[in-house]
């Protein structure tokens, strides 16, 4: 197959897009520097494998380029939100984590402090969060199972949000943590242990 005329300058061009697509990256709340490297790379393979396809781009090289990074990050937002689903409560994790132990600790007590919380909330106001921001269920499609109407879905989740806030400020989801982290602390795991 013969290299379109237009792909010489093209590939060149790219040459000089590595910082850029990193920034953009970055600021839009890649986790790590390695993160972004890997997804600079998933968006040079992709635009090199449409320009050899004979894809012409629209307007520049550039603006290519950061079409194609967009939907990389888009799918990169998705495979992090399904990790965190998987963890139990999506959106707990902040999607710009730090290697910073001081904000991965911050960030672990927070989610024990949710889940705590969450477990002294009602069952229904329980069952009605998890539902809508776990599981992503629509307003609607709540409403028309409940035989009631979206505002009142709505208002519904606005009460249990903010029970669930009263829940996790108060001291009994903190000390609970604290509980369970001495527990931790004293009943260290089998893992370094030999057998």
């Amino acid at each position: 197959m013969t290299t379109p005329p237009w792909a010489d300058p093209f590939e060149a061009e790219l040459g000089r897009l590595p910082e850029k697509l990193r920034r953009f990256f970055l600021s839009r709340g890649v986790r790590t520097e390695d993160e972004a490297l890997d997804l600079v790379q998933e968006t040079l393979l992709r635009v090199l494998q449409r320009v050899s396809r004979g894809d012409r781009p629209l307007d520049s090289p550039e603006a290519f380029s950061l079409g194609v990074a967009k939907n990389v990050f888009l799918e990169y937002c998705r495979r992090v939100q399904r990790a965190n689903k998987h963890e139990g409560l999506s959106g707990v994790v902040e999607l710009a984590g730090n290697e910073d132990p001081l904000s991965d600790a911050l960030a672990s007590s927070r989610k024990l402090i949710i889940r705590k919380a969450l477990e002294l909330l009602p069952a229904r106001m329980k069952v009605l969060l998890v539902r809508r921001f776990v599981e992503e269920v629509p307003s609607r499609t709540i409403a028309r199972e409940e035989g009631i109407s979206t505002d009142a879905v709505d208002m519904r989740v606005y009460r249990a949000k903010r029970e669930l806030r009263k829940r996790m400020d108060s001291t009994e989801a903190r000390s609970a943590v604290r509980t369970m982290r001495e527990e931790a602390a004293r009943n260290p795991s089998d893992e370094g242990e030999d057998r």
